[in-house]
């Protein structure tokens, strides 16, 4: 077996959502590992912040700003990239919000704009890396699902408004449907579905996070945003060349079916 079966060096990887919590804690495991990251985010000093923050722990993370609703900027932004290095390898549809909206009473410019962000532009990015790189060299779409929220109102009081159950319901669905289309061209899609995760997008301190869930989950904690760096590794390296169309729960245990 190759010894190189897990390295990444020197593939071109573009992480949306890299300003913090996951999408920057994958940033950082990519560089270390010896990729060219592309990390992406509307928030352009919090996306350049971070790329500042990393760097020196291993290749540099260029700092993207980017609407991830936005194709047309999206489109030229791409674009760049390939014009700088030839490819784009691994594209992790990592950008989403939270949200808090019933699915009967809620209100629904809120319901679209929680969809178009979590799940839309998913279909939006994986489009265009498609049409523009992977449809010639191949490569690997990775999209951050959600192991409790994607079974909705069952998972409801702890994973989010039901609009973010139903757009991270669409991910696990988008990624198996663009697996099976992307598999003749050489393009494996899988999700990572993260359970409970101590970062920003919680809105609360760590310790109650910690006091919330922690005794739900058969390991002992919450997760970290570390804890997904190697999942994401994995999925982008040759260890993973036969699987596609995968929804790898990273949970502690918390959700043990499929």
């Amino acid at each position: 077996m190759s010894s190189n079966l897990f390295d990444v060096t020197g593939k071109v990887v573009f992480i949306t959502g890299g300003a913090g919590g996951i999408g920057a804690a994958m940033a950082a495991g990519f560089s270390a590992a010896g990729a060219i990251v592309y990390a992406a985010d509307r928030a352009q000093d919090a996306i350049k912040a971070t790329a500042v923050k990393l760097d020196g722990e291993g290749t540099p993370v260029i700092p993207v700003e980017l609407d991830v609703t936005d194709a047309d900027t999206a489109s030229r932004v791409f674009d760049d990239v390939i014009a700088e290095r030839g490819r784009i390898d691994v594209l992790v549809n990592n950008a989403g919000i939270k949200s808090d909206q019933s699915a009967i009473l809620g209100d629904l410019d809120r319901w679209h704009r929680t969809q178009k962000i979590n799940s839309e532009s998913v279909l939006i990015l994986s489009r265009l890396v498609i049409a523009k790189s992977m449809r010639v060299h191949g490569g690997r779409i990775i999209n951050t699902g959600s192991s409790v929220s994607s079974r909705a109102a069952v998972f409801n009081y702890q994973a989010g408004g039901a609009d973010y159950c139903f757009s991270k319901s669409i991910v696990h669905a988008l990624t198996q449907l663009l697996a099976y289309e992307g598999a003749p061209l050489g393009v494996l899609v899988n999700a990572i579905a993260p359970g409970i995760v101590d970062t920003p997008m919680h809105g609360r301190p760590s310790e109650e996070t910690a006091a919330r869930h922690a005794s739900r989950i058969p390991v002992g904690r919450v997760g970290q945003p570390h804890d997904f760096v190697g999942p994401a590794l994995f999925l982008a390296s040759e260890g993973a060349r036969y699987i596609s169309g995968q929804i790898l729960h990273v949970n502690g245990g918390m959700v043990m079916e499929p």
